[in-house]
């Protein structure tokens, strides 16, 4: 197999498994493929409740006030971007005082 296959296989993929998600009220993802000429291997995870999106670094902007979704961080506690960066965004903490870069998959807009 090629890359360009394992990308049109994982393409594919995301539009066979809609159904799916929609019958059983979970959200399916495909983790990350491996490959050689002759097959491909990827761990496939459902999980229960409402599908919740990914964030880029393009849905937010300095001064946006957000929470961070992860099991290490209160989720009561809310931060300032202070700066976006290529791959991360860095946080200030408004309750306290304190820095965080965190990738902006974990972030939620308030």
């Amino acid at each position: 197999m090629t890359k360009q296959e394992v990308q049109k296989f994982r393409a594919e993929f995301q539009k066979s498994v809609s159904q799916l998600e929609k019958d059983f009220g979970v959200s399916i993802s495909l983790g990350t493929i491996r490959f050689d000429a002759n097959e491909l291997r990827a761990k496939m995870t459902a999980r229960k409740g409402e599908v919740i999106e990914k964030a880029t670094k393009d849905d937010f902007k300095v001064g946006d006030t957000v929470k961070i979704n992860h099991p290490k961080v209160d989720p009561n506690d809310q931060f300032r971007v202070i700066k976006i960066m290529f791959k991360n965004i860095k946080l200030e903490r408004i309750n306290g005082n304190g820095l965080v870069r965190v990738s902006p998959s974990f972030l939620v807009k308030l």
